[in-house]
């Protein structure tokens, strides 16, 4: 075992910091960017007129309170909607629970705060963060709209795309796309890629990362994923034990709901490391 080199692994903020403010908010990139944070994972949507919106969900139903999905309505009539009565009533307390262990401090009221346009978000922050840009959607038109508000906006360095949805990124890389790329998996639910797979469909797409959920994340995996050169950035981590195994499995970053105290535990030296799968990865570099 190792101290994890807090340069290493990199900590991802979700949805920017969602545990303290309302989920892809400009208060969560406000408030992700206050704690440090360097790199952001946030949802794309195209909207009924064809601009990217930044939303996680399938239905509007939780989070905004009315039906339909965020492709059924305009990016006027989503900017519109207030996520901040969500996070007020259901959302905060769900991601602090103090016996979870993150030792945040509780949000204060969040409403008003509205749906973000992906335009507005990088006029804000385009130069602030690395962007993990997770194609949520699934319209054929989606890949092509974010690649021209990111070319518009001279950032394509500052993002890596990433997706359950192999087809997108298929898309992705018709377009001529060569940005770095990864495939997240599995969907709740459902079983598990062996490591064989993962490599097979990375290479053939021409990724760079595989990014497991938490639960699908194994040293065997973790091993096969460094020996083929591909970055591992795991996701759906809960507590900070989960975090501390996705150190010590030789993952290289993972995103996290609670950016500060994540990087808390990075910088106290709480969280360790197996050198040796990462340290392969390095070498071969």
């Amino acid at each position: 075992m190792r101290t994890a080199d807090a340069d290493a692994f990199r900590l991802i903020a979700h949805r920017g910091a969602s545990a303290g403010a309302p989920e892809n908010t400009r208060a969560a990139f406000h408030l992700a960017a206050e704690h440090g944070a360097e790199e952001i994972e946030t949802d794309a949507r195209l909207s009924r007129d064809g601009r990217v919106v930044l939303f996680h969900d399938r239905t509007l139903r939780t989070k905004l309170g009315r039906a339909g999905r965020a492709e059924d309505l305009t990016l006027a009539e989503l900017q519109a909607l207030d996520i901040g009565a969500w996070f007020d009533r259901t959302g905060a307390a769900a991601l602090n629970d103090p016996a979870a262990g993150w030792k945040e401090d509780l949000p204060g009221p969040a409403s008003p705060e509205y749906v973000l346009g992906f335009d507005d978000y990088l006029e804000e922050f385009g130069d602030r963060f690395h962007h993990n840009m997770e194609i949520k959607g699934t319209s054929p038109d989606l890949p092509r709209a974010m690649l021209a508000v990111i070319d518009g906006a001279g950032i394509r360095s500052r993002c890596t795309f990433i997706s359950f949805h192999l087809d997108q990124l298929e898309r992705l890389r018709e377009l001529g796309c060569d940005a770095t790329a990864g495939w997240l998996f599995a969907r709740a639910g459902e079983p598990h890629p062996s490591p064989a797979t993962v490599v097979r469909e990375c290479r053939r797409l021409g990724l760079q990362q595989c990014n497991p959920r938490f639960t699908a994340l194994t040293e065997p995996l973790v091993r096969a994923a460094h020996d083929a050169g591909l970055e591992v950035r795991t996701f759906g981590v809960r507590t900070p034990a989960d975090l501390r195994r996705a150190v010590h499995l030789g993952a290289d970053g993972a995103t996290v709901d609670w950016i500060r105290a994540s990087r808390r535990l990075l910088a106290n030296g709480q969280l360790t490391a197996v050198a040796g799968s990462r340290n392969r990865r390095r070498e071969r570099q």
